[in-house]
């Protein structure tokens, strides 16, 4: 029997919060309507994933994660819940994902189980699953009405969930979140949503990203009802707008591009989201510009600037107000959780750094990853262990982030490392063009890619979105950029050409698509 300690304090929070929210909404999607398969009791969450974990102790393989295959459905939330129940781990899979990027994860995990939830079926090779089931055999399952005993579900050290991410070698690696780790995250980011009875919260981002976690852990275990848009209301700005005119939110979770593309819409305010009281963004920069006008457009509501890579899970916070975005530029990511500390080292020498040097952010403490999916050589190249102030030996992740440490222990995130490029002898921060573009007031976001001829940069090439878009994106208006820009930064640094966008297209993760841009 596992030890009562190590077992998911989570599922535990989130047994007391259904005890007294039962009938609560736990999830509705934009497709709901009327139709009650697309939203989620606080009681069924409980007991349908109860069942589907008595089913997943007898069918799943022992030890492996468990595929779950889908998009923002209530099936996909029970089957989280449920293999955490079953002391399984759950390995999302969203429907965005090409065949041959399901095809590479499910050959990494060795023949898991998968359950497939997608209306339009699954798109991997079924040889490479033990098996792949569907939503009529979850449903079935969840008909039977068995449990599991407490003495069933994760523990500490077990992984809670593993997320794929994108590789350097284009090749996706899985993330390990252990149980402990996501009982540390809890503790620490529920302290960022309002107590209140009628919380909803914006579950936006897809699953196999780590934001999503925001609500799921944090919103669940606060008794909040988690709101998603469904693919089709993705695709539309105004579907999507019609959708959260009536969702009720009342906390926004979402990457900094994603809001930015919807306050190009005016529309986009306290009146379409009344009941909006908590915005919390992360996974991208911050800008100061889209700062300024989300205090214009939600006054009454709080800005949170959040931090932590997939790796760590979020573990700064900051709340931005008029003030901060009109005198601190670029803007902190926030000040450190208890459960995690920075340190900043030199990137050459490892040293480390005093306050206000420029570094390599590291990052150790209670919600650190434990490494990769049987991948011990990229575990090994950025995961450590550091001795603690009490000579414990702490975790440690070396997150290949650009940043420094103020007097005021505000932890400042400027960017990637290897978003530095070499052009013509000179040392190029892209992210330094960036803020500086978008200083420049005709610039409404900017995206700067070094351009390779004969495998050596050759120019800067400025993708552009005008603040305004009657604008022309024309030669007289990238000479006049030009121009504004000189005056910021040195002459090399200012971009060969401008592209200009209506707007810019977003990956999975709903962060700008630099890939496609290039």
């Amino acid at each position: 029997m596992k030890g009562e300690m190590s077992v998911s304090r989570f599922l535990d929070r989130l047994k007391d919060v259904t005890a007294v929210n039962s009938e609560k909404l736990a999830f509705f999607n934009s497709r709901c309507g009327g139709d009650a398969d697309e939203r989620l009791t606080y009681g069924e969450l409980s007991r349908w994933s109860d069942a589907l974990a008595a089913y997943l102790v007898d069918t799943a393989p022992a030890g492996k994660p468990v595929v779950i295959y889908g998009h923002k459905s209530p099936l996909m939330l029970v089957g989280f819940i449920a293999a955490a129940k079953a002391g399984l781990t759950y390995a999302p899979v969203d429907i965005a994902y090409p065949a041959d990027r399901v095809n590479d994860i499910l050959t990494q995990i060795d023949h898991p189980l998968v359950i497939s939830l997608a209306d339009e079926g699954f798109a991997g090779d079924e040889s490479l699953a033990a098996s792949v089931v569907g939503a009529e055999a979850v449903q079935t399952a969840i008909a039977a009405g068995r449990s599991v005993g407490r003495e069933r579900w994760i523990d500490g050290d077990t992984p809670f969930y593993l997320l794929f991410t994108s590789g350097s070698t284009g090749r996706p690696k899985g993330v390990q979140m252990p149980s402990r780790c996501v009982d540390a995250f809890m503790d620490y980011f529920t302290g960022l949503f309002p107590v209140r009875e009628d919380g909803v919260s914006f579950n936006r981002v897809p699953y196999t990203f780590d934001v999503s976690l925001f609500d799921i852990i944090a919103g669940l275990a606060r008794g909040y009802t988690l709101f998603a848009l469904e693919s089709e209301d993705e695709q539309s700005m105004r579907a999507a707008f019609d959708a959260l005119a009536v969702s009720g939110l009342t906390t926004w979770i979402s990457t900094p591009s994603f809001i930015e593309m919807c306050l190009a819409d005016p529309a986009f305010n306290e009146e379409l989201l009344p009941r909006l009281d908590n915005i919390i963004l992360c996974g991208e920069v911050f800008r100061n510009a889209t700062a300024l006008k989300l205090i214009e457009r939600f006054p009454a509501a709080r800005i949170l600037n959040t931090y932590g890579p997939t790796e760590t899970q979020a573990v700064t916070d900051i709340v931005v107000d008029e003030a901060l975005a009109t005198e601190v530029n670029p803007l902190p990511v926030g000040y450190l959780g208890g459960a995690v500390a920075a340190i900043v080292r030199d990137p050459e020498t490892g040293a480390v750094l005093p306050q206000g040097e420029v570094g390599e952010i590291y990052l150790a403490g209670d919600t650190v990853s434990a490494g990769y999916w049987a991948r011990p050589d990229l575990t090994e190249a950025v995961f450590s262990e550091i001795e603690g102030e009490d000579g414990a030996p702490v975790r440690c992740y070396k997150t290949g982030d650009k940043g420094y440490l103020d007097g005021e222990g505000r932890l400042f995130c400027l960017g990637r490392l290897d978003f530095q490029v070499k052009l013509n002898g000179f040392r190029v921060e892209l992210a330094d063009v960036e803020q500086a573009l978008v200083r420049v007031p005709v610039v409404g976001e900017a995206v700067v890619l070094a351009a390779e001829r004969d495998g050596k940069v050759s120019h800067l090439v400025a993708h552009v979105r005008l603040a305004d878009p009657a604008v022309p994106g024309d030669f007289a208006t990238s000479r006049s950029i030009k121009a504004a820009l000189k005056e910021l930064v040195p002459e090399y640094m200012v971009p060969k050409k401008i592209v200009y966008h209506d707007e810019f297209a977003l990956n999975v993760n709903g962060k700008i698509d630099r890939k496609a841009l290039a």
